[in-house]
């Protein structure tokens, strides 16, 4: 097998689309993704193609690599192999040169999330120089019910994403991993509720998915937090695994609600890319 690397342009989408399925079709959670999906995830958490791989084995795709970056800080927002081609150093190859394009581009850090479980992959990360971190969970919580509803009044209004934005940097939104920084959360609708709590997230059949929820420093503890998950516009609230465990008060929230947690949560895992 003599593999060709090359950088990803950014019409290579569609069939990206299909090796991305591909690689995760067998993952204990499936991520499926069509053109229109991909291209938005990929803007949403500024993934750049020029400092993307992908590696191709007698002209067909077989595994990719997907690089972004914040001034100094870089994550890599996906990687996969297809499974005919698993075990033959493509994975490595795609990662490594990734890594190469990210530091030239002025990176000094690299983050990446991998689903538990996913032992491979985990060790193909430690072997090039990525350690665990934190874990980060996901919940799931049927929306708080009317007896919640009744203790406050008030209703929840959408908001401008960069008005939610900015309210969530002053009231303490720290050390977020890279979907929840707030240049992935400004492609997320908002809401707010009389301009002391915010909210943002996207509502998926009867299901709501929360990404970022936070409440004025002076109004916590008055039951802001729960009045604004009342009155969602679904029977359900999912909590994607993207919380990092150390954030107790989220946890404590939601665990108050009767949360569950998911059975599968994610490592974030970070390497330095500083030379010297």
């Amino acid at each position: 097998m003599n593999p060709e690397v090359r950088t990803l342009r950014a019409q290579d989408v569609a069939w990206l689309a299909d090796l991305h399925n591909a690689a995760f079709a067998d993952y204990p959670v499936p991520a499926v993704l069509d053109a229109s999906s991909l291209g938005f995830y990929l803007t949403e958490t500024d993934v750049d193609p020029a400092l993307s791989r992908v590696a191709f084995v007698d002209g067909a795709p077989a595994s990719f690599c997907l690089g972004a970056l914040r001034g100094d800080r870089a994550s890599i927002r996906g990687e996969g192999t297809a499974p005919g081609f698993r075990r033959s150093g493509l994975g490595r190859l795609v990662l490594e040169q990734t890594l190469e394009a990210l530091a030239a581009a002025g990176a000094r850090t690299v983050t990446l999330e991998v689903l538990n479980g996913n032992d491979a992959a985990v060790g193909l990360y430690r072997r090039s120089g990525f350690e665990q971190r934190r874990r980060l969970l996901g919940y799931r919580l049927a929306r708080p019910g009317r007896g919640f509803r009744s203790r406050l009044s008030g209703g929840l209004a959408e908001s401008d994403t960069d008005t939610a934005i900015d309210r969530l940097a002053r009231w303490g939104w720290r050390d977020p991993p890279w979907q929840l920084e707030t240049e992935s959360l400004a492609h997320i609708p908002a809401q707010h509720l009389d301009g002391r709590a915010v909210l943002l997230g996207k509502r998926r059949g009867d299901h709501f998915w929360l990404y970022a929820l936070a409440v004025d420093p002076e109004r916590r503890r008055k039951g802001l937090a729960t009045r604004a998950l009342s009155l969602l516009p679904a029977a359900w609230v999912g909590v994607p695994a993207l919380i990092p465990e150390e954030w107790w008060e989220a946890g404590a929230l939601l665990r108050s609600l009767a949360a569950e947690t998911e059975g599968h949560w994610q490592w974030e895992m970070r390497r330095s890319l500083a030379s010297g």
